[in-house]
């Protein structure tokens, strides 16, 4: 293990060590446990939706507060549409990077980058590539035969890759060392905001290498590289998402196999109730004014979707615009895939039902990403 690797080693640590700290402490004129924000980045907090009561804390903390990390903590709506017009934000890391796959926040600031992700992955490329889309998703539902199964490690992560090894045009020869390398960069969004083990690190600092490696030399290699590490996560767990509601609700498989557009109405409400970035690490790149709080340039923010409270007492959740251009060209492949599988695996079985508990990894306060999702399908309940 060379000196750097130690070195990055104690650093991750250190960071992790302070967000602990703070999260457990109770904070000076504040009551409380501890800092929320804290609490939430630190990625070990129980339950799918609230984090433990994180998000409603930080919530209730107001539009924009100053963590103890020395991060603004922005949320809801209002607050975050101010923030991105007048601060320029950029999504920039928060914690060590052992490989930096995001381009210098300056960078984001041109054009560039969002054309040459909406060239490859906006809805006009996706478009054109929906007859592919559709055939991936069927021979991915083909593969997978009755009885128990992982919907996340049999179905949503092989079927990630091997569309956006068509997305981003991976030679045959390269798709399997294409898919090995977007499997060690899973927690690569997730570690901008929180510090990862050294060894899951390094893993990711591997796989985003051989990302790099592949798209050199490319007149997008940036956008092609962003959208591998970032855009196939999100694609991932929107359809993990998508499937994991499913479970629960049995009986929307059946208008999924009579109407394909019914698809599209059950992931648009996904990504209602769950955006895909749940926090985004972000920095000002000009001097704004946010909910009457001034932020200066170079100043870092997290922008956060946090549940809102309405007068009969019931929460629901706020859709938060995305704070950077640029994320929202993610989306369309991402949609389009997980639109293209559910009517597969509609189409494919007639019963599909949960065969156990979802886990969701920690150490994953972003993407609060599903490693396990376990059904049975093509069975009828006999018990």
């Amino acid at each position: 293990m060379t000196a750097a690797t130690n070195a990055l080693g104690r650093e991750l640590q250190l960071v992790h060590a302070a967000q602990w700290l703070y999260a457990i402490n109770a904070e000076p004129f504040v009551p409380g446990a501890g800092d929320p924000y804290a609490r939430l980045v630190r990625g070990f907090e129980s339950g799918e939706d609230d984090a433990g009561g994180a998000l409603t804390s930080i919530a209730e903390r107001g539009p924009v507060w100053r963590s103890r990390l020395d991060t603004w903590v922005v949320t809801g709506p209002a607050a975050v549409r101010e923030l991105s017009a007048g601060a320029e934000p950029a999504v920039s890391a928060a914690v060590p990077q052992a490989e930096a796959w995001l381009p210098d926040p300056e960078r984001q600031r041109t054009t560039g980058l969002a054309r040459g992700l909406a060239r490859r992955g906006g809805t006009r490329a996706v478009g054109r590539l929906a007859g592919s889309l559709r055939e991936q998703a069927g021979q991915a539902a083909a593969r997978l035969g009755p009885g128990p199964v992982d919907l996340t490690a049999d179905f949503a992560e092989p079927l990630t890759a091997a569309a956006y090894a068509a997305i981003l045009d991976v030679p045959e020869e390269r798709r399997a060392a294409f898919a090995a390398d977007l499997a060690a960069a899973a927690p690569a969004v997730d570690a901008l905001l929180c510090p990862q083990t050294l060894e899951t690190t390094r893993r990711l600092a591997a796989g985003v290498r051989g990302l790099r490696e592949l798209f050199a030399g490319r007149a997008h290699a940036e956008a092609d590289l962003v959208l591998a590490v970032a855009g196939a996560r999100a694609a991932a767990d929107l359809l993990g998402d998508a499937l994991r509601g499913l479970l629960d609700r049995p009986r929307e498989w059946e208008p999924l196999r009579s109407d394909p557009a019914y698809a599209a109405r059950l992931v648009a409400e996904v990504l209602h109730q769950r955006p895909p970035w749940r926090a985004c690490p972000l920095v000002a790149l000009a001097p704004a004014e946010v909910a009457g709080t001034r932020i200066e340039a170079g100043d870092t923010v997290t922008a956060i979707t946090t549940t809102a409270t309405v007068p009969d007492g019931d929460t629901v959740k706020t859709p938060t615009p995305l704070p950077v251009a640029a994320c929202a060209t993610l989306l369309p492949a991402a949609r389009a895939l997980a639109e293209h599988a559910l009517v597969a695996l509609a189409a494919r079985f007639a019963v599909v039902r949960p065969d156990g508990e979802p886990v969701r990894v920690r150490r994953a306060p972003l993407t609060r990403r599903l490693v396990r999702l376990p059904a049975r399908i093509g069975e009828e309940e006999t018990r």
